[in-house]
């Protein structure tokens, strides 16, 4: 047996990879991301509201193989796997039983590996960069150019992270633009890419305005700062993650490749760092520092041979969290720890409870794309999220779902009744909604409001003008009695909650051009100062407007 091991160990280290995650992947329920990039996959496109492609490719091929959550996270557990092989074929000094360790170590790794989102994608051509990259260096001719160049384009198609690891190795080898088969790379990853580009300006770029504009946080907290520190630790391994670190940091690159990997590692950090003073920084966000984590860490640790023991003595604790993860995931004990309903459990029982009182009607999620995607899913049943000014923009203001739906009947989901919406629905003299059947639905969340630029007038008016976007067969509908005196709305914010709707007196019946000029006069009610708005569209449930533009600065004098 032990010679089996010794001579095997790689096999039987990646079958057991395979295994273990196969097994997790089709026993685990849809998380809400992943449901949500399931939707992607139903209308392939070169982009979407909050990401590239890649993810709903991965997951349209894996699905038309298995019509279940394995089909969904198939290939990306192929990937995850291919990514730690090509991680190993990066560490110099081959000391496999360390390197079983430091993978081993990291816990997201292995439990984080079956979700079905753009970190794996992003992981996996991050790390086949590197890989190409080090060819690249070692024999520099036109057929390494062009394959660098084409994994280029499939990191900008995983995740827009992407954009970090090739400038910062880029920045870590300044000689690189003297010589012309990095601008052929840079040429091929352009021409590929431009497909998603075109998307972008064809939409008005609207990845570029949520991700860099509209998830800035109302003000800077200290706790921004500190959370994303001491989770960067634990996300690097939930006990030797702070060692793993440190190792990786303390390494002196000798190499151009290693030098590559200590600017991304460095610079990923020190990035998102800065971003914490726009607001809170999601811990996955710096997934891409894992390949020189994994790899630096590796091989400052084998010259510094009485480090190893710390790493081997936590792997049994590593391993006893990793398996509580999973079996909770599993929900081998979901009473135990599931005192709530979580994403990961009881999705099934949910959405079968409402089809079961929708029937075979479409169901309309108020302000949820997670349960809009989740429904899908389980039931098979059109489902479609109605987003209004208390909620964010997503893909679902852009997929052609909700033409389907209007002037039918389907099953509204609407948010709980909390005092927030009551006040402000007495305020209106707005009546509350409840659950249930909706007769003549109607929305117009694609009714897209753009490059807004305002002036103040005296008297309390303010001035707005704005472009128009409005997908063709609604210009139909607005003529209809039925729609045509469905409001526009000037909604205020203040520290990212909304303040005050305003009706302007604008209709969708005067949207008739690309262009739109309105002068909006404002209550006495509302203070003078600065606020941040947005242009929403009238639905069938009263106060629950649509989302129909980004959001822009708005002063009252």
């Amino acid at each position: 047996m032990r010679h089996v091991l010794q001579k095997h160990h790689r096999l039987l280290f990646y079958v057991g990879w395979v295994l273990i995650s196969i097994i997790q992947a089709a026993t685990t329920e849809l998380f809400d991301d992943e449901a949500y990039y399931w939707v992607y996959s139903r209308f392939m496109d070169w982009g979407y509201f909050d990401h590239p492609p890649m993810i709903a490719v991965l997951i349209k091929a894996g699905y038309a193989i298995f019509h279940n959550e394995l089909g969904v996270r198939f290939f990306i557990l192929l990937l995850n796997t291919a990514t730690i092989f090509f991680v190993q074929q990066l560490t110099c000094k081959k000391d496999d039983r360390l390197f079983y360790a430091v993978v081993l170590s990291i816990a997201v790794a292995q439990i984080g590996g079956i979700l079905a989102a753009p970190d794996i994608p992003l992981l996996f051509f991050t790390v086949l960069f590197f890989w190409l990259y080090q060819r690249f260096l070692q024999k520099t001719n036109l057929t390494n150019s062009l394959l660098t160049g084409i994994v280029m384009a499939c990191l900008l198609y995983s995740k827009y992270h992407g954009v970090l690891i090739i400038g910062l190795v880029l920045l870590s080898n300044l000689k690189l633009f003297k010589n012309k088969y990095t601008w052929v790379a840079g040429a091929v990853c352009l021409v590929l890419f431009a497909p998603h580009m075109y998307w972008q300006y064809k939409h008005n770029f609207p990845s570029i305005q949520f991700h860099l504009f509209e998830r800035n946080a109302s003000g800077y907290k200290f706790s921004f700062t500190t959370e994303y520190i001491l989770g960067q630790i634990a996300f690097a391994g939930p006990v030797i993650g702070w060692l793993l670190l440190w190792a990786a940091f303390m390494y002196r690159p000798v190499l151009a490749v290693e030098r590559a990997m200590k600017y991304s590692l460095i610079g990923i950090y020190i990035a998102f760092l800065i971003s914490t003073y726009k607001g809170r920084v999601e811990a996955n966000w710096t997934v891409a520092a894992f390949i020189p984590l994994m790899v630096l860490s590796h091989r400052y640790l084998v010259q510094h041979y009485q480090l190893q023991k710390w790493v081997y003595r936590s792997i049994p604790i590593t391993l006893l969290i990793v398996l509580a993860g999973r079996l909770y995931l599993m929900s081998w004990f979901p009473a135990v720890l599931s005192i709530k309903q979580n994403e990961f459990h009881g999705n099934r029982k949910w959405t079968t409870e409402m089809r079961r009182q929708a029937g075979n009607l479409p169901v309309v999620f108020v302000n949820t794309y997670q349960r809009a995607a989740k429904y899908w899913f389980y039931t098979g049943t059109l489902a479609f999220s109605l987003n209004s000014p208390d909620y964010r923009r997503n893909n679902f203001n852009m997929w052609p779902i909700e033409d389907s739906l209007i002037g039918k009947t389907v099953y509204m989901d609407v948010p709980d009744n909390n005092e927030g919406y009551q006040r402000r629905f007495q305020l209106h003299g707005w009546r509350f909604p409840q659950d249930g059947v909706q007769e003549g639905y109607y929305s117009f969340s694609r009714v897209l409001f753009s490059t807004i630029r305002c002036t103040c007038l005296k008297q309390r008016s303010i001035q707005i003008n704005t472009n128009v976007t409005i997908p063709k067969n609604y210009q139909a509908l607005f003529q209809q009695p039925v729609y045509s005196g469905t409001p526009i709305w000037l909604v205020l914010y203040v520290n990212g909650d909304v303040h005050d709707f305003i009706n302007t007196g604008i209709t969708v019946k005067q949207l008739t051009g690309n262009k739109l000029s309105l002068t909006v006069t404002i209550p006495w009610n509302i203070l003078k100062g600065a606020y941040t708005a947005r242009l929403c569209i009238g639905s069938v449930i009263p106060g629950f407007p649509t989302i129909n533009s980004t959001e822009f600065e708005l002063t009252m004098l």
